[in-house]
């Protein structure tokens, strides 16, 4: 669909019949994204390569590969998924992954139970309590390790030969056909040049822009730090006005996919994207367009417009009422 086409067309179709567009299921949680792509990093999905990683849900089946990059996995409570350079995991489920090379760090917040593994081919890591791990792939002349290393937190590193519970400030190697280490004291202050990334990464994260955020949006602060600014407008209360050139509008620089639990979802270019094209309203006023904020994630906030041989799309506003550009 060719989205300059489409959306220059919404105005002219208003005329026929127009469909609002949002979550298909009543408390539609939002899947993982990837939020951060710095580098070389791909996205393979259903055998094929994604053109972008940036803005891309996470779906069971995918494989998401890094090469001389970096990538943030962003998920709807905050928690973050790190991956290094040379770094390729499986999305298995919502709470497992499979670690095929390389090493993540990942720090899971808030208060509900925690159960997340992470498999390899050398045993597996299962995270019990919010926290902060380490977990690599580590090749040797004589064998593949798979290493635990605890920040915060609690967990378990195990084969099918053993186990082994660790604290924070510990950590454990694992290998094939044997039963796991015991749990080994280290420094924990102690970082390399990835865990001093991912370290900026989660302090990144406390952004000013949480005062103007419902909680479910919190994490998404920084984004709305970096690439716009605030401001009260009546009846709304505080939006947020991206930084963009003229003639920037929403639901157009980016592309429609269509996944079986979400129908057609929106995957946007710029990097503010993802909190912006599936939270909140639009509103467009002395020229410029703004978001306002909402706490519920869809696939899209759009109002659909069909006409003969045309199909298009505009941003809902504040009512769930289409909102037109008229230059």
């Amino acid at each position: 669909m060719h989205r300059r086409l489409a959306f220059s067309l919404c105005l002219a179709a208003l005329g026929s019949l127009t469909v609002p567009a949002y979550a298909q299921e009543p408390d539609l949680g939002a899947p993982a994204h990837v939020a951060l792509v710095e580098g070389a990093a791909s996205l393979e999905r259903d055998g094929r390569t994604e053109a972008s990683a940036l803005n891309m849900p996470l779906l069971t089946g995918d494989r998401l590969r890094t090469a001389d990059g970096r990538v943030e996995v962003l998920f709807e409570d905050g928690s973050t998924l790190h991956l290094d350079s040379a770094t390729t995991i499986d999305v298995q489920s919502d709470d497992l992954l499979r670690l095929i090379d390389g090493r993540v760090r990942l720090n899971l917040v808030g208060r509900r139970p925690v159960d997340y593994r992470i498999d390899s081919p050398a045993g597996s890591a299962r995270i019990t309590q919010a926290g902060e791990y380490r977990v690599a792939l580590i090749h040797g002349a004589r064998e593949t390790q798979l290493e635990l290393a605890v920040l915060r937190g609690a967990g378990e590193l195990f084969t099918d030969e053993g186990s082994t519970a660790l604290r924070a400030g510990e950590r454990a190697y694992a290998s094939a056909g044997l039963a796991p280490s015991y749990p080994y004291t280290f420094n924990s202050a102690n970082w390399d040049d990835f865990d001093r990334w991912s370290e900026q990464r989660r302090d990144i994260r406390l952004g000013v822009s949480t005062t103007y955020l419902p909680s479910t949006m919190q994490a998404y602060a920084p984004t709305f730090d970096q690439y716009g600014d605030w401001r009260y407008a009546q009846p709304y209360g505080y939006v947020w006005y991206p930084r963009v050139d003229t003639g920037w509008r929403p639901y157009y620089y980016g592309r429609w996919m269509t996944y079986p639990r979400y129908g057609w979802t929106w995957i946007g270019l710029d990097a503010f994207s993802w909190p912006t094209h599936h939270y909140g309203r639009w509103g467009f006023s002395a020229g410029s367009w703004f978001w306002i904020p909402a706490a519920r994630w869809a696939p899209a906030y759009v109002s659909w417009a069909y006409a003969p041989g045309y199909v298009s799309w505009c941003p809902l506003g504040f009512d769930d009422r289409p909102i037109i550009q008229i230059n």
